[in-house]
């Protein structure tokens, strides 16, 4: 757990969250799993394949892949564009 999150023995977060001490406990349990796969600032990124889209938004059927670029600096933006 990173040093923000709530200690997980913390009585107080989950009766804040009015949820009980067990599922308290295994939403902490599957953040840790979760954070546990998430890549370090600096690590290598994993390779992926996606769906280019055209101009419009369209799908294309032409795809990427970000191996495809090794050796190059990429910049990769995530988030929601709808």
């Amino acid at each position: 757990m990173g040093r923000n999150d709530p200690p997980r023995s913390s009585r107080r977060w989950w009766e804040k969250w009015h949820i009980s001490k067990d599922e308290y406990d295994r939403y902490i349990d599957a953040k840790r799993s979760r954070d546990m796969r998430v890549p370090r600032i600096g690590a290598v990124a994993p390779d992926f394949e996606v769906e280019r889209l055209d101009g419009e938004g369209r799908r294309t059927g032409e795809t990427f892949r970000l191996s495809s670029t090794r050796g190059t600096p990429m910049a990769i933006v995530f988030g929601s564009y709808t």
